[in-house]
């Protein structure tokens, strides 16, 4: 059916084809620059300070609750967000693992302080009845030390 089509008979094209020359054998060429990948990607940045204070932002957001441990962390992936900046690492990573590490660091030192002002609290009336008293007074409220079981 293709042989119907109009510039296909062998009469109407009356330029015949060139005839191809052999080839001649090429020799090698070597370059100094290393070729590029075959599938034409740019290289890639480097990212591991910024991924790793993304992670570590992330989870001490998770745990700021915990004390220390947030403060800790969130001041760790702080610090390593900054550094990843500087390197030139990737901007979006390294902006949210300081974002999210600076506000689990707020929420971890406020959760550490009030922690240990309980533990200090709490102590400190448990004290007063291992020492003989009746009562104890725990934030403005008087408890009776006969109640406390320790």
């Amino acid at each position: 059916m293709s042989d119907n089509l109009p510039g296909n008979e062998h009469e109407s094209n009356p330029v015949p084809p060139a005839p191809s020359a052999p080839a001649a054998p090429s020799a090698p060429s070597y370059s100094s620059a290393p070729t590029p990948p075959a599938y034409g990607g740019a290289p890639t940045q480097a990212k591991g300070l910024a991924l790793t204070a993304l992670i570590l932002g992330i989870l001490s957001l998770i745990f700021s609750w915990v004390p220390i441990a947030g403060a800790v962390g969130g001041i760790i992936a702080l610090i390593l967000g900054i550094l990843a900046l500087r390197k030139g690492q990737s901007k979006g990573l390294s902006l949210t693992g300081i974002i999210t590490g600076a506000i689990a660091f707020v929420i971890g030192v406020i959760v550490t302080i009030f922690f240990f002002v309980a533990l200090s609290v709490g102590l400190s009336a448990v004290d007063q009845c291992a020492n003989g008293a009746d009562t104890a007074e725990i934030a403005g409220q008087t408890v009776s030390c006969s109640s406390v079981n320790y």
